[in-house]
């Protein structure tokens, strides 16, 4: 600290005598240009705010004026699948290490356990559903950024009609799991 205010309180006298190197010498000048820390973050965003307040300025909208993108919702929706099979199967997988020393409950009886639940049809098939077709939609949308990694479909034309591929394909590939699985 000491070295840094004596380079810039004496940075003209060095520098004219040509003893002072270039980055330190535009170091001793910007340093004598900032302003000193006297605020913390958390008070520099309390004044916006007031300010804005004061001003009687509307807060941004973001999110609510915008129309909402193919693109955009295809991304969100491919993360949240991925993070939705990523926690399915941790939580199974923590349930089944949980389950089977104090019960004693291997899968195939959790499977005639719920089979002797006597559940409508209709209900089991919404259940396999709703597992297949994260599981379909993060395939083909995978395969759909496999191919932009290869600098294939950036044109706006292509990256609609392969978004709108990959959502409707989505539900024939989860169809076709259900009735072939």
């Amino acid at each position: 600290m000491a070295l840094s205010m004596l380079l810039v309180r004496n940075s003209a006298a060095i520098s004219r005598l040509g003893m002072l190197s270039a980055p330190l010498r535009s170091a001793a000048v910007s340093s004598r240009l900032a302003a000193p820390m006297t605020t913390t973050a958390q008070e520099e965003m309390a004044k916006f705010w007031d300010k804005n307040a004061q001003r009687k300025r509307p807060m941004s909208p973001h999110l609510t004026i915008y129309k909402p993108q193919l693109t955009a919702m295809l991304s969100i929706t491919h993360r949240g699948t991925g993070a939705a099979m990523a926690g399915f199967v941790y939580a199974f997988s923590m349930g089944m290490l949980v389950v089977n020393p104090l019960l004693g409950w291997d899968f195939p009886t959790i499977i005639s356990f719920i089979k002797s639940l006597e559940i409508h049809p209709w209900l089991i098939l919404g259940g396999k559903w709703c597992m297949a077709w994260p599981i379909a939609y993060h395939a083909m949308n995978g395969v759909r950024h496999l191919s932009w990694d290869a600098g294939y479909g950036f044109n706006m034309k292509v990256l609609y009609r392969s978004g709108w591929f990959v959502f409707l394909s989505s539900f024939l590939l989860a169809d076709l799991m259900l009735y072939f699985l």
